[in-house]
């Protein structure tokens, strides 16, 4: 095992926000935690529900940022609700055993699309996707 995971692709895509693993948000069922992020933006119900049948996490995504943003949706929601989704994904045994047997790595979610909030790109970002991914493989261990 490496000491650092840097991309969530081949052996890791589970790691990824669009691997195929159902979530639900507020009673509403989605494929991916990337449909249900970018659901979660929004408080208006028939957007929800076409993300919700968008054919990929790809186009859901683009879809996403087209919303109305639910209010202090920066400031205050998305990364709790990221954090809360992460959580849900992993809570699942197979996607938690996989998680866990990621450690002692350090998860960085690197892209080359310029994403410096979750990621890393081009050695700089906040990596707070790779940090929640990292919070809550602790907290899966800390059940074991």
């Amino acid at each position: 095992m490496s000491e650092v995971i840097d991309r969530f692709s081949g052996p890791y895509s589970f790691l990824s926000n669009f691997f195929r693993a159902p979530i639900v948000f507020e009673g509403e069922q989605y494929p991916t935690l990337e449909h249900a992020y970018q659901a979660a933006k929004t408080e208006i119900e028939i957007d929800r529900v076409e993300i919700a049948l968008a054919p990929t996490p790809g186009a859901a995504k683009r879809m996403g940022r087209e919303l109305l943003l639910r209010p202090n949706w920066d400031r205050y929601w998305k990364a709790r609700i990221m954090r809360e989704l992460v959580r849900q994904k992993f809570s699942e045994y197979f996607l938690a055993r996989k998680l866990e047997e990621t450690f002692p790595a350090k998860l960085i979610e690197g892209n080359y699309w310029g994403d410096t909030y979750w990621g890393v790109c081009n050695g700089v970002g906040k990596n707070k996707l790779g940090k929640i991914l990292m919070q809550v493989r602790e907290e899966v261990m800390a059940r074991r």
